[in-house]
């Protein structure tokens, strides 16, 4: 039985806001884990910030960054997200039912931990992980696609909907 559903699809489809909702009609009390939320001046994205369920936060990438570690024009802190990422996902592990990971991208992939700790729950049936993973090609995000027990919904404007609901109901299924 699949016990990890990851969410595809191309940028600004509503991912995370399928993520969101499926939270709150679910109850947040089921729920750890972390999320990537964009950064904006007034015209433009100028970073990324990884928050956790709990509500902490820390800038994980910017374009102001001087970090010689660069995922186009932004300047990655793996550090920082390392310290939040793997934190939250662990504490989401031994207290939560189901563990969000939002997202498995380009950026998150820089560390080698949170790799590992993405095959190890993956593996591990005992958990649910519902989380996003980018849609274009890279070596080990698309591993993470092909193991065992990985259920992937591609999601597009068209099918939003419908998607949210399958993927409520195999939440709902589970607990």
């Amino acid at each position: 039985m699949d016990t990890n559903f990851l969410l595809t699809g191309k940028p600004r489809v509503g991912k995370s806001t399928a993520i969101i909702q499926l939270i709150n009609r679910i109850g947040i009390e089921h729920f750890g884990g972390i999320y990537t939320e964009e950064v904006r001046n007034e015209t433009n994205r100028i970073g990324f910030n990884c928050v956790t369920l709990r509500g902490e936060s820390k800038r994980i990438a910017s374009v102001d960054s001087q970090s010689s570690v660069r995922i186009g024009r932004y300047g990655v802190d793996i550090e920082a997200f390392e310290n939040i990422a793997l934190t939250a996902i662990r504490q989401s592990l031994n207290t939560k039912k189901i563990t969000v990971i939002d997202e498995i991208g380009f950026l998150q992939m820089l560390s080698v931990p949170f790799q590992k700790m993405i095959q190890d729950i993956v593996s591990n049936s005992q958990h649910i992980l519902l989380g996003t993973i980018c849609v274009d090609s890279h070596p080990v995000i698309n591993k993470i696609k092909e193991l065992p027990g990985i259920k992937l919904y591609a999601m597009d404007v068209e099918n939003r909907e419908l998607t949210i609901e399958a993927l409520a109901s195999d939440l709902f299924r589970l607990l």
